[in-house]
């Protein structure tokens, strides 16, 4: 091992390169591994006269140099029979992928990819200076033993001429000197076999070592060797592009404990010892590992006991699996699951909540046509009576009964109907009908309530006869409903517009009021369940909020959109677009355009139930 050592910083290292800093940085990498006779040459026509000069013990040669490139230069070099024998590394740094066929079949050894690493540069020019080392201790003992042979041939001779002499009186030395001769010859026979299968064993280990470096360098997962002592020997590709960290930026496994909880056990010699005599690798588990950005990676660590090397150290091996996006599935899994349960919950909650209020709702209605049928009763009854004073309204109170009656109905059929909403139960039946005709009907039937109101009421119209599908019935509860908002919330003296345009593939129903207006930043939730614009204790309406978000499910449910406009103190403006189309019930066609009859009155009673006189 001495005289290994003694070979190593003693060899004339020679470096063929034209680039200044890459020279540098391989000189500097071997000034500090303790080679002083280091030589470097930037002309390649001056490498083979610098060489001959002071034959080296090992060449560095760069693949692209100026005027002629390394493959060729190393051809040159083997052309010189006192050259064969000297290892040659080829050094990559342009962009061109190097070609490693070509490197040996040219007489290369070995080579180098830029950015050069200070571990790999020394372990690769060793090892060849280790090959050389042995190649030459192999050809001294090669060089005895042919000496050793001649001697034996002499000796040989000499003893052939002697027996000849005395072939009488040493018959028996004669054949045990052919007893000798032959073993001698099986020895040289077993000699050489030895000889060649050590050369083939030691071609077998450097090809094994180029590929289990290649292999560790390449393998998808990242690798770090590792001393006892806490020295790294090596980091893999894999390795520094997840923690961003080369070899040259943390060299040993005390900082790399300062980054990672995971390195902290192999500063222990206990736990060194424990996995030094397990056979089998160990599971350190999962640990974040702080990488060159700043950002955290999960890994789950792997560490086993490698083997000896040269200089007695034992080297140790520790593989990390990256494992963040497995994590960050699993917290996201939860996520999904627990956000799932919530929602399950919301609609269990929504599912009993719509249920109540439909068992509510039902259970109101009887109470409430038990109220009607007593009122219209006592009507009767009063209708007999005579007053003493004519000017007393014997029927104020019953009308006072009757209208709250009104809207305890109103928002019981509501909730009803959005309770059927809600649960996928509400259906419109639609009719090929005049679509002017009924939207004028239903404004008609309300202009003398409006007119008792000190309001005016316009109806106009672009076209006079428009046949579409839609459900008479929902067109005049939405009609109805806008305007008994209008009503409610426009001044004695006020105007109200019904007006209607065709726009050929929709037909669109605009209604609009002079009356006090919504501000601007209610206008997007009045379509809101629940939801009212006025929230004071002393607003002068009364209202659930569900009517206008009833209006909007009935429209979609034609298809349409409905929209608004407002501005305070000039009124508001409600649009409604329906889409113009047709069902296949032709019988069934202006059937519906005098469907505002006798039950007009109690459905306007009905939908104007909040507005008092």
């Amino acid at each position: 091992m001495k005289n290994l050592e003694n070979f190593f910083y003693k060899a004339n290292i020679l470096i063929v390169h034209e680039y200044f800093e890459d020279s540098k940085i391989l000189i500097k990498f071997l000034n500090y591994r303790g080679y002083m006779n280091v030589k470097n040459v930037k002309k390649s026509e001056s490498v083979i006269k610098s060489i001959k000069e002071n034959i080296p013990d090992i060449i560095l040669i760069n693949i692209n140099l100026g005027d002629i490139n390394g493959y060729e230069l190393c051809e040159i070099i083997r052309k010189e029979e006192d050259l064969i024998e000297i290892p040659i590394i080829f050094i990559n740094t342009g962009e061109e992928a190097i070609d490693r066929n070509k490197i040996y079949i040219v007489g290369g050894n070995d080579y180098l990819s830029t950015p050069l690493e200070y571990e790999e540069v020394i372990n690769r020019i060793e090892m060849n200076l280790k090959i050389k080392f042995m190649e030459h201790k192999i050809k001294i003992h090669k060089d005895n033993y042919e000496t050793t042979y001649t001697e034996l041939k002499d000796w040989n001779r000499v003893l052939l001429k002697r027996n000849s002499d005395l072939v009488n009186e040493v018959i028996e030395k004669d054949n045990q000197l052919e007893d000798i001769t032959s073993e001698l010859k099986e020895f040289n026979i077993i000699l050489e076999e030895e000889m060649n299968e050590r050369t083939r064993t030691e071609e077998a280990l450097k090809e094994s070592e180029r590929h289990l470096r290649h292999s560790i360098e390449e393998a998808p997962v990242p690798i770090m060797l590792y001393t006892e002592d806490g020295l790294v020997k090596k980091i893999n590709r894999s390795w520094s592009d997840i923690t961003g960290y080369k070899i040259v930026d943390i060299p040993t496994i005390l900082e790399w404990a300062n980054i990672s909880e995971a390195f902290k056990e192999e500063l222990s010699s206990i736990n060194i010892n424990k996995l030094f005599n397990s056979e089998k690798r160990q599971n350190n588990g999962e640990f974040p590992i702080r990488t060159y950005d700043g950002s955290i990676k999960i890994c789950n660590f792997y560490s086993a006991y490698i083997g000896e090397l040269e200089d007695g150290h034992r080297l140790f091996m520790k593989v990390a699996v990256d494992v963040t996006e497995k994590k960050h599935m699993e917290e996201l899994q939860k996520s999904v699951e627990e956000e799932r349960k919530k929602l399950y919950e919301i609609k269990e909650y929504d599912r009993i909540r719509t249920e109540f209020f439909s068992n509510i709702s039902h259970e109101l209605r009887t109470p409430i046509n038990v109220i009607f049928s007593a009122l219209q009763m006592h009507e009767l009854i009063l209708k007999d009576c005579l007053l003493e004073n004519k000017s007393i309204d014997k029927y104020k109170y019953t009308k006072i009964m009757k209208q709250n009656c009104y809207r305890i109905l109103r928002l019981v059929n509501n909730i009803i109907d959005i309770t059927k909403i809600d649960s996928g139960y509400f259906n419109i039946n639609e009719y090929n009908i005049d679509i002017i005709a009924l939207v004028e009907n239903i404004t008609l039937s309300v202009a003398d309530y409006i007119q008792d109101k000190g309001l005016s009421l316009i109806f106009d119209t672009n076209v006079e006869e428009k046949i579409m599908a839609c459900d008479p019935e929902k067109i005049e509860r939405i009609i109805l409903n806008i305007l008994s908002n209008a009503v409610k919330f426009t001044s004695n003296g006020g105007k109200i517009t019904v007006s209607i345009e065709d726009c050929y593939e929709k037909i669109c129903i605009k209604i609009k009021d002079t009356g006090r207006g919504i501000p601007q930043d209610k206008l997007n939730s009045i379509f809101e369940r629940f939801i009212q614009v006025d929230k004071s204790l002393a607003r002068d309406h009364e209202g659930s909020g569900i009517g206008l978000s009833l209006v909007k499910c009935l429209v979609e449910l034609h298809g349409g959109m409905i929209s608004v406009k407002s501005e305070i103190n000039y009124g508001t403006e409600f649009d409604i677009c329906i889409p113009c189309k047709l069902v296949k019930n032709v019988e069934e066609e202006y059937s519906f355009c005098n469907s505002i009859g006798g039950d007009s009155i109690e459905k306007i009673n009905i939908e104007f139930s909040d507005i008092y006189n």
